[in-house]
């Protein structure tokens, strides 16, 4: 397999769009992610979807759902955090479950932690 990668230019217009949402939305944080297309297969040279950190609410749905159906709980999650892009990589299967499936444990991974002893 060929590895694909973003030009300079594709690279730093993605980041530049992810300021303006960020801007816009009034948010902390929000996450490019890209998933890059098959020749043969797919329109577009590669997909970009803008995400947002899920909410408490929207954190307690996802695990609540996982419990029951962790690819239907994670599909849920990137619906509820989806805030720009294509759309495509929600709706579509393949582009889903093989493509941003696998990224979005970066909306939900945890800061870096310790625990001090007393």
């Amino acid at each position: 397999m060929i590895e694909k990668t973003l030009t300079l230019t594709q690279e730093t217009e993605i980041k530049e769009k992810a300021k303006q949402i960020k801007t816009e939305k009034k948010l902390r944080k929000v996450i490019p992610m890209v998933v890059f297309g098959n020749e043969s297969d797919d329109e577009k040279e590669f997909y970009v979807a803008y995400m947002r950190e899920p909410s408490f609410a929207q954190f307690s749905k996802f695990m609540a759902a996982s419990k029951k159906d962790e690819v239907t709980a994670m599909r849920t999650l990137a619906k509820d955090c989806f805030l720009d892009g294509d759309k495509e990589l929600i709706d579509d299967e393949s582009l889903f479950l093989f493509g941003l499936m696998g990224q979005l444990s970066e909306i939900i991974s945890t800061r870096q932690s310790a625990l001090v002893n007393l």
